[in-house]
């Protein structure tokens, strides 16, 4: 049967079932829900450099693989490659930065990936839609095509990707696995002495102050909690970036989650005497939760690394999950029982001396001494 393809111009164009049917073994951030609260909420935008350009692929009439993409005008804010396109379009003046990025946008975790029907071939399909990619940035004028945080399970997407030319960086992502632990004593065991002393002492200064940790299903929820959550994401973002920067997210994208993505959320909350302390917003699916956004409504030294490590992982261990990804960033999470993983990204150049340009300097990057 014939393929083709088509181009959405966002995530309410294609329709939930549709876009889920091919996200079933996908992360939760991989499903329409999650770009459908980018999109609508305005957080993802043209005004902000992103287009949507989803691209489908149908065998007949029967969608087989999507590959959510962004045509986008700028590079900022893009995590995965350190800056580089943004450094080769200005020590060029070549436009490295206009092409096509397969992102979750503003969240930089390993989970980007090309979905699929379960049972379709999934290098085959990678290639012809990596095939239509490459048409497409060249019928648009595009110099680049950038895949950012790719899905270590997605295995033939990467050999994929370094047959079609793509050039591959790499990058650090700490997480926390789950190695047979029966209980959490069992986690404080692999550490050191004088390092298990220290969680013991931390977990301790918390429960002095009569402090409870508790988690909140997203579907038991008040809306309060997004609400809520948006306000300590905000308050967050301008203790670390100043009132100079735009968030990133807004009220609405919260909201969005509380109306179309509770299943997947959770939050852990942190209270003392009636009051909440404290909240971290999580995602959950298949073995896997994610730490997403924290904020404190009253400052409480450790109550940050108890509420978004110590007892999410308490909880992991009870649950049988496999896997806790805390957020990117963060050296302290290294002593807590994170462990680095590689993350890889690929850029792909479009036009001879575009791609001629960018591998000389890529060539000097990397033989000049550190």
């Amino acid at each position: 049967m014939a393929i083709h393809f088509e181009v959405f111009p966002g995530a309410h164009a294609i329709g939930r079932d549709v876009w889920n049917e091919l996200a079933v073994d996908a992360s939760p951030m991989m499903e329409w829900e999650y770009f459908h609260a980018l999109e609508d909420s305005g957080a993802v935008h043209a005004d902000r450099g992103y287009r949507p350009s989803h691209l489908m692929a149908f065998a007949g009439e029967r969608p087989i693989a999507l590959a959510p993409l962004y045509e986008r005008d700028r590079a900022w804010v893009e995590f995965g490659d350190g800056g580089l396109i943004e450094f080769l379009t200005e020590l060029t003046g070549i436009p490295f930065h206009k092409g096509l990025v397969g992102m979750i946008p503003y969240t930089p975790v390993p989970a980007y990936e090309f979905l699929h029907r379960r049972g379709t071939g999934v290098v085959e399909t990678a290639r012809l839609l990596l095939n239509y990619i490459d048409y497409l940035c060249e019928k648009r004028g595009l110099i680049t095509c950038r895949l950012y945080f790719v899905s270590q399970r997605a295995s033939p997407l990467h050999e994929v990707l370094r047959e079609s030319g793509f050039v591959n960086l790499k990058s650090e992502y700490s997480l926390w696995f789950n190695r047979g632990y029966h209980c959490f004593e069992d986690y404080l065991a692999s550490f050191k002495s004088s390092r298990r002393t220290k969680i013991k002492r931390e977990l301790r200064t918390i429960e002095q102050q009569g402090i409870q940790i508790r988690m909140v299903p997203g579907t038991d929820a008040p809306s309060s909690y997004f609400a809520g959550m948006y306000r300590l994401y905000r308050s967050t973002w301008t203790k670390h970036m100043g009132n100079g920067i735009r968030p990133f997210l807004n009220e609405k994208f919260f909201m969005n989650l509380a109306e179309n993505y509770r299943e997947r959320i959770s939050f852990w909350v942190a209270s003392q005497g009636g009051r909440d302390l404290a909240m971290a917003l999580f995602y959950g699916k298949g073995g896997s939760i994610y730490g997403r956004y924290w904020g404190c409504f009253e400052e409480v030294p450790f109550l940050h690394f108890a509420t978004c490590y110590y007892r999410p992982i308490e909880y992991a261990i009870q649950h049988g999950i496999q896997t806790v990804d805390p957020g990117f960033g963060g050296e302290h999470k290294l002593i807590r029982g994170f462990e680095v993983v590689p993350v890889e990204h690929y850029i792909k150049f479009y036009g001879e001396r575009n791609r001629r340009v960018a591998y000389s300097i890529l060539e000097q990057m990397r033989s000049s001494p550190m």
